[in-house]
């Protein structure tokens, strides 16, 4: 372990680095509803120098403001021209990300806010300022309850607990998020953590409500944190157990949300037309459930990301990732922020996994924003100049997307759509401690690989208060049979192919997916939504002669707290 406590020990000296720095924040927590209003907004902005760097995820809630101050006064000056629902959600944004705008003055939230008229068109948080300290702090709380036909016991989705956040001094900032949660979840996610040992999104949790209990429900802690940092002008470091996202679609190629939290150390760099981006992770290897006593088997992962501003409409960005285990901790060869991977590894004696790729936007034209990713495993150029033998280590994938704001004229009236297309084998590699996976699940798309599939969504608020939404997605992927391994399963070993030759999208046995959605969300107060979710699921598979059918509807109440979702 000496590796790794070297690595600590760099992360606490850059830490240290922060004496002479700005202000900090924390970031806006991943499905936060803010991460759609952004997103229509760049899209309206077209050229925005801020919002046009917006494919890694969670953003700085600093950096947000600032920008939404911003667009404030361009519409003030009549620069640009927003909905009546536009101006609502960018003043709520502004009301909910308080403390960082800059003329917060030292202040006390207490008890009496909540119940007060100030409380009822602001969001409920209790905490003080003063000078350069501060600490706020809100309650999360979510409780959905419905039916699915597939199961005689309700389904129920329930959530407690609290987000804070705050300044230590003016150099760090801090955040905390912790819930207990209880689920019954439609039967085909029960299914999916029975053949995972996983549940989507979560780390440990136990089965049922009660301890020894079967009934169909799990328990689990929800707990996150970190801590934000400047090492330098334009150089921002974090330290946090949170999740990351990286791309502009519904999907990741790169990496995702889907899996459990980790443990990371980010170093981001902005100068000029440049966003650099640095990520140092300790995760966890595919393990067997035993219990709580004993320790899950660590891997680790390192990431370049480029982002790179073309021109005033054109984003493109150029990352390299490895994968890789170590019986005594981190690879202080990756921990090089400017190296390439794939030189390093190859010095390693090219035992780990290294991933290639590119991310691309584009604001075509008004109101339109293209947007894709390309991610390479293997580079054989024999076999790609003869794609058509479909050789084993043909190991790409890609993603086309398109969004479009205020369809037909109508305001608020937005549409999505996105194709991934996912060769077999992009997610393995020779053994599970190198795939693409954390905690039992992928890090990518959550239906891992050898698919292609297709997302449809539409998007109105009609009212400030009333958001309604329809989402389809199907997808066809090829799955295993009889016992062989056709490269849909990143938790399977590359090395395991039946052969050389003949894999396409759909080898193995084919299987359909198609999950059609509607949802909608009303604000009785700020950041408190009624929802109302309805979901129809169909499942085939080419060697089973009925269709597995999937009706189910939630009704509930949720407040700071983003909808749980398995769309897959």
């Amino acid at each position: 372990m000496k590796e790794l406590k070297q690595f600590l020990t760099i992360t606490c000296f850059l830490m240290l680095c922060a004496i002479s720095a700005k202000a900090q924040s924390d970031n806006i927590q991943l499905g936060s509803r803010q991460y759609g209003i952004l997103d229509r907004l760049e899209v309206k902005l077209q050229t925005d120098s801020v919002l046009n760097f917006s494919a890694v995820k969670p953003y700085n809630r600093l950096t947000v403001t600032q920008r939404l101050e911003y667009i404030k006064q361009l519409s003030y000056q009549g620069k640009i021209s927003l909905s009546k629902v536009d101006e609502y959600n960018l003043n709520l944004l502004l009301l909910d990300n308080f403390d960082q705008q800059s003329d917060l003055k030292d202040t006390t939230l207490n008890f009496k806010t909540f119940f007060s008229a100030k409380g009822k068109t602001n969001p409920g948080y209790l905490g003080v300022k003063r000078e350069d300290f501060s600490f706020f702090i809100t309650p999360v709380f979510n409780i959905q309850v419905g039916k699915d036909n597939n199961l005689t016991k309700n389904l129920v989705n329930g959530s407690r607990g609290f987000y804070a956040r705050g300044k230590l001094t003016k150099n760090i900032g801090y955040y905390t998020y912790f819930t207990t949660n209880q689920e019954r979840d439609p039967l085909y996610v029960q299914q999916y953590e029975q053949a995972h040992s996983a549940l989507p999104g979560v780390g440990f949790y136990r089965l049922g409500f009660k301890a020894g209990s079967q009934d169909g429900g799990y328990d689990y802690f929800d707990a996150r944190g970190g801590i934000n940092f400047k090492i330098a002008k334009g150089i921002q470091g974090e330290f946090a157990y949170d999740k990351v996202f990286i791309g502009n679609g519904v999907r990741s190629l790169i990496i995702s949300d889907f899996s459990n939290s980790f443990l990371f150390f980010k170093i981001n760099t902005r100068i000029w037309k440049l966003n650099y981006y640095n990520l140092f992770a300790q995760q966890i290897e595919t393990f067997v459930p035993n219990g709580t006593n004993f320790l899950r088997p660590k891997k680790f992962m390192a990431m370049h990301y480029l982002d790179f501003q073309v021109t005033r409409k054109l984003n493109v960005g150029f990352f390299e990732d490895v994968m890789f285990g170590r019986s005594n901790g981190f690879d202080l060869s990756y921990l090089n922020p400017v190296i390439f991977y794939r030189s390093a590894e190859l010095e390693n004696g090219s035992p780990d996994k290294v991933t290639l790729g590119l991310n691309v936007k584009y604001n075509a034209f008004k109101n339109t924003q293209l947007y894709g990713q390309f991610i390479l495993n293997e580079f054989v150029f024999d076999e790609l100049t003869h794609y058509s033998r479909g050789s084993v280590v043909n190991k790409q994938a890609l993603q086309l997307g398109l969004k479009h704001i205020d369809l037909f004229g109508v305001k608020n009236l937005d549409i999505q759509g996105e194709i991934n297309i996912i060769r077999p084998f992009v997610y393995s590699h020779y053994d599970t401690t190198s795939s693409f996976t954390h905690y039992n699940q992928p890090l990518a798309h959550p239906a891992g690989a050898n698919l292609r599939e297709f997302i449809a969504i539409v998007k109105y608020q009609p009212l400030p208060k009333l958001t309604l939404q329809g989402k389809l997605i199907y997808y066809e992927q090829g799955l295993d049979s009889a016992g062989l391994n056709f490269g849909s399963n990143p938790f399977r070993f590359y090395s395991t192919a039946p052969r050389t030759y003949g894999f396409f999208i759909g080898s193995g046995i084919l299987a359909k997916t198609m999950l059609a959605n509607f949802s909608a969300a009303y604000e009785i107060l700020p950041n408190i939504f009624l929802d109302a979710n309805a979901s129809i699921r169909t499942f085939k598979r080419a060697d089973v002669p009925t269709t597995f059918t999937s009706n189910f509807f939630t009704l509930g109440v949720r407040m700071n707290i983003q909808k749980r979702v398995f769309d897959f």
